[in-house]
């Protein structure tokens, strides 16, 4: 037989790819497989209909499970989602994601697990967690950590979105690659069909970036930006007031862990298993997808309100663990 890429399809377009529990073990069911065809030997990901490659997780299912009282439900499917990630961190072929299209949340984490992430000039790329009271899970603070300087803080804690210059330059995409081109990518041939992007508008705040986003504690960044002048100020300000301030606290936290002393993949995601489940089981979470989700009014009442009532006793709380859920391993 002849040598062979294996394509992986996420084809919701309805919803703009976004993962279902379904979708998460079809796809860790068949990279398994191909892991032991030597006829396969490389993995591309991509996203049906245009618009996405992938918008994240299926929340409202993820929700209305939680409402009926099916808390089994979301342990499985973060104890599942984490396991193709970690299989898909450790892929001993090459692996590929094609991020054309809205890249977000968990889709974001999908894509960072991949050896080679692709960009195109329709990708909008954003880890907008902490205004759904959640945090970049999925190791994809491990990816941010690794942006330059306090790029990937001022990334977590925003939720503001990249095009593909802004990607490659955060080293979040190895490629920028047009559009015409996508269809042809392959592992093998993603380097002779990529061009080299211009300037990213990213890399001029990026002082201002560091210079903020290096201060010590959220509440810190917020009390500087309040009084420092420019539009650049106010306006990173203005998108960092919405945000739930538990999950401010808990992506800071996280964010200073990986970059002070990285852990390694599973690692990782057995610490982001551990706050996912006491997240889930917390008011914020379920207000954001309530309130920019379900019914949209863009009103989210979180619990505490501020920062300031966010207690380190809290956020030590979620980072430890969740009895009497087991923990996580690649196994599970």
């Amino acid at each position: 037989m002849r040598a062979k890429i294996g394509e992986v399809l996420l084809k919701r377009p309805e919803e703009l790819n976004a993962l279902t529990l379904s979708m998460i073990e079809a796809i860790d069911a068949q990279l398994a497989e191909w892991t032991s065809d030597p006829n396969v030997t490389g993995v591309t990901i991509r996203g049906a209909g245009g618009q996405a490659f992938c918008a994240g997780i299926d929340q409202r299912v993820l929700y209305e499970a939680l409402l009926a009282g099916d808390r089994d439900y979301g342990a499985n499917f973060f104890r599942r989602f984490y396991r193709l990630l970690h299989r898909l961190g450790t892929y001993q072929k090459p692996t590929l994601a094609i991020m054309h299209g809205a890249t977000m949340g968990g889709g974001a984490a999908l894509a960072m697990q991949c050896k080679i992430r692709v960009a195109t000039r329709e990708t909008y790329f954003a880890v907008p967690d902490c205004k759904l009271g959640y945090f970049p899970d999925g190791a994809m603070t491990a990816a941010l950590a690794r942006c330059p300087g306090q790029v990937g803080t001022f990334l977590a804690l925003t939720g503001v979105a990249l095009r593909a210059r802004g990607l490659v330059h955060a080293n979040l995409a190895t490629h920028l690659v047009p559009e015409d081109r996508i269809a042809l990518v392959t592992p093998a041939l993603v380097g002779q069909l990529a061009v080299t992007p211009a300037q990213s508008p990213l890399a001029e705040i990026e002082t201002h970036v560091n210079q903020i986003f290096g201060l010590s504690s959220p509440q810190e960044i917020m009390g500087i930006l309040g009084v420092r002048a420019g539009e650049w100020a106010k306006a990173t300000l203005g998108q960092l007031q919405p945000q739930s301030p538990t999950s401010l606290m808990v992506t800071f936290r996280r964010l200073r862990e990986m970059q002070d002393k990285p852990q390694s993949l599973e690692q990782g995601l057995a610490t982001d298993f551990r706050l996912s489940q006491h997240l889930i089981d917390g008011p914020d979470f379920r207000e954001g997808i309530r309130a920019f989700v379900i019914a949209r009014d863009q009103k989210p009442a979180w619990r505490p309100a501020d920062l300031a009532a966010v207690t380190p006793e809290a956020i030590d709380a979620l980072f430890g663990p969740v009895s009497p859920i087991p923990e996580w391993t690649p196994a599970g």
